[in-house]
């Protein structure tokens, strides 16, 4: 049994639903910083260390999470429709704010969800280019594929000119990631352990530390469930099911995928792994590029773990679950 007191928080544009589960209380503020301040205030009349649970909503909750987290307090932002079976299985059909709100806070009471990793000012400026940077390279493919269907002149003129400022920002975006972490020593010191790995490569590094920054302060099985290349059993009876990933951080997986077509080429020891078992195992390539992206995963986790022992040993904070 879990004795935390949970605090559930609904995320709208314009408001902020709590619920605090210990003791039944409610409080709507606006989803602006001084409306947060004041639901800091309330959460601090409730108890000394909360969990607060919230769910993803576009980029709404990213002031409140950010609040929360430099309070110290220990926030979980968990998935969506696993909270919405959660409310259905308890037979809660009604659906309100404040309902959601109550029932985000019993999901983290029950469930005991695994809590966010605090990330430095300049690792958020990161996280800001690279989630740029894939909007850029999405529209510039959304751009190609229309080029391969016109065929009249001022169409193809208007989308190639267009091309030609996306691969601009695009180029302008990694200019800015290499000068973010050359300024910063800690993104330079990082970039220095991650990039040892054969494979990791300047774009796979920043992708890595803006989106994972669990990377080296949780345990191997937990990244790479964290991440999706942890494969998941299928069994029942006498019946054993193949083993499959599933969920996990897509655009971690895309960016170890890429690193990996080049490790198996270029890194002897994984060049060795993956022909083993595609040779000797009787893998499919794509299993075995799968089990690769978990291996470099784990040397990665490593890697980070002793530089973050050897510089602060309260950066190493295992987790449950």
């Amino acid at each position: 049994m879990h004795t935390t007191t949970t605090i559930g928080i609904d995320v709208s544009k314009q408001y902020l639903d709590a619920f605090c589960r210990h003791d039944q209380k409610t409080l709507r503020v606006p989803n602006h910083p001084q409306g947060i301040t004041a639901l800091l205030a309330w959460i601090g009349q409730r108890a000394a260390r909360p969990l607060m649970v919230i769910e993803p909503t576009g980029g709404y909750e990213h002031t409140l999470q950010t609040m929360l987290l430099d309070q110290g307090l220990s926030v979980a932002k968990v998935n969506a429709r696993q909270v919405r079976e959660f409310s259905r299985a308890k037979g809660q059909l009604a659906k309100t704010d404040a309902i959601d709100a109550s029932v985000l806070a019993d999901y983290g009471q029950v469930m005991a969800p695994r809590t966010l990793v605090g990330t430095s000012p300049e690792q958020h400026a990161l996280a800001q280019l690279v989630k740029r940077r894939r909007q850029l390279v999405e529209l510039a493919t959304i751009e190609k594929n229309r080029l391969e269907k016109v065929h009249d002149e001022l169409t193809t003129q208007s989308i190639q000119r267009m091309l030609r400022v996306l691969k601009e920002e695009i180029q302008a975006m990694d200019a800015r990631m290499a000068k973010l972490i050359e300024a910063h020593e800690s993104l330079s010191d990082s970039q220095d352990v991650v990039r040892q790995v054969k494979g990791i490569g300047p774009l796979t590094f920043a992708i890595l530390l803006a989106e994972l920054p669990e990377l080296g302060r949780i345990g191997n099985k937990q990244i790479s469930s964290l991440v999706g290349v942890a494969p998941h059993n299928v069994d029942s009876g006498m019946m054993r099911g193949k083993r499959r990933i599933r969920g996990g951080r897509v655009s971690i997986r895309c960016a170890l995928y890429m690193a990996v077509l080049s490790a198996i080429q270029h890194d002897p020891s994984m060049k060795r792994f993956y022909r083993h078992l595609v040779e000797e195992g009787k893998k499919p390539k794509k299993v075995a590029l799968v089990a690769v992206m978990r291996k470099m995963l784990v040397r990665l986790n490593a890697k980070m773990r002793e530089y973050y022992l050897q510089g602060d040993c309260s950066a190493w904070q295992p987790q449950e679950g």
